[in-house]
């Protein structure tokens, strides 16, 4: 979803020559790394670009660098639960709009900064509709989505997505003086 490759690191033909260079201008190479891309799940890109840094290592070998990885969202996407109230009910052109006490400036920051999607359930079970969910700040761009199946919900229903264990709270601010949400852990 978000490419990387136009801004930062180098073609792997080209790292050993750029190790090579920072070593003679006197910088220390600490490793080297690479980023398959958020919200890879692809767990062969994963296998490859760890070959790949083999490769450069093995070329690099008297340097004795580590491999370092940042593999984000595939290793821990699935680590968290994000769970939210609902706090306002409208229509707005014929569609149910909810707005939970949870923003795009808090655990649903993705939207903004990875372009990702996150899917609302609710507990309430029953028919449903497309509806717009709406974070709890002022701000007109704290939409969560635009096209979420719910069904009729009440303020103070609970909704929920899951898989939203990445960066969410990592980047969550205090955007209109709202606090990030509370983070619960439960070990199974």
């Amino acid at each position: 979803m978000v490419e990387l490759s136009f801004k930062f690191g180098c073609d792997p033909g080209q790292a050993v020559d750029l190790i090579s260079e920072a070593f003679r201008i006197g910088l220390v190479v600490e490793g080297v790394s690479f980023h398959v891309g958020s919200q890879c799940t692809n767990f062969e890109n994963f296998v490859q670009a760890l070959n790949m840094s083999a490769a450069v290592m093995r070329e690099a070998q008297a340097r004795g660098h580590q491999i370092l990885a940042e593999p984000g969202r595939f290793l821990v996407a699935t680590a968290a639960i994000s769970v939210a109230r609902v706090i306002g009910k409208a229509v707005r052109d014929g569609k149910t709009c909810y707005y939970i006490d949870d923003s795009v400036y808090n655990t649903f920051s993705g939207i903004i900064f990875d372009h990702c999607q996150y899917h609302l359930k609710a507990f309430k079970k029953g028919a449903t509709e497309i509806c717009a969910v709406f974070g709890q700040t002022c701000d007109g761009l704290d939409t969560i989505s635009q096209s979420e199946e719910l069904p009729d919900l009440a303020i103070e229903d609970l909704v929920y997505s899951d898989n939203i264990g990445a960066y969410s709270n990592a980047s969550a601010t205090c955007f209109n003086g709202f606090p990030p949400a509370k983070v619960v852990h439960v070990n199974e």
